[in-house]
Order: C-alpha cells, then structure tokens, then sequence
C-alpha cells in the first residue's frame, strides 16, 4: 500500500518509528509487510491501527488503474462487490493520485511505472 506523507506522520505520531512501518520503492513510500506476508499493523484478524490507517486502506479497494486513467474497483479483491464506486470516492482517490505523484522523491521516471494506488 502506497502511504501519503501524511499517512506517515500519522502513524509515527502514534509512536511508531517510520522503519518499522514503510519502506521506500521507486521514489515511494510503502506499508511493508509482515514475514506473514500481510500489513505488519494486520495481526491476522484485524488492523491494529484501524482509525488512524493511510488513506489508501480506507479507500480499499478502490484503485487508480493507470492504463484505464481512472479509479475502478480492484479485481483481487473479493469483496468489491460489496462497495460501490462513488463521485466522491473517486474524487478522494484521483485527490491521492496526484498526491502521490507530486510527492514521489524520483519524479523522472513515467507516471505509467506507478503501482496501483488503493
């Protein structure tokens, strides 16, 4: 999951070291994940920092596909039939998108080669 600045100091003021959490991948900064394979704030039932989770987990699983240029549901999950895509939901994402790609730390690289978002 790709985590906004503020999605970092959010966290971090929750008393958590920035190293424990994220970790940086082409110019971005991501949740790093378990040995279990999951978000290391997941402990196999829930999230243990539910209130306070970056943007992208709540907007989950509404992605930004970039090759459709726009927010969609995610394909993996198998509950998105349960959510609907709304204006405002896709608003909110399109809002993190441009975020993120204003924020990147190596903006030569094409926007085409970001990870989906959400």
């Amino acid at each position: 999951m790709l985590l906004l600045e503020e999605d970092v100091q959010r966290i971090v003021s929750l008393g958590f070291k920035e190293g424990s959490f994220a970790v940086e991948s082409d110019g971005f900064k991501m949740l790093r994940n378990s040995s279990a394979g999951r978000c290391v704030f997941h402990d196999g039932e829930q999230c243990t920092i539910y209130s306070n989770r970056p943007v992208g987990c709540r907007l989950y699983p509404i992605i930004f596909d970039e090759d459709l240029n726009r927010p969609v549901k995610d394909a993996f999950c198998p509950y998105r039939d349960e959510f609907d895509l709304t204006s405002e939901a896709k608003r909110e994402l399109s809002d993190v998108y441009l975020k993120l790609t204003d924020g990147r730390k190596f903006p030569s690289k094409a926007p085409g080669n970001l990870p989906k978002v959400g």
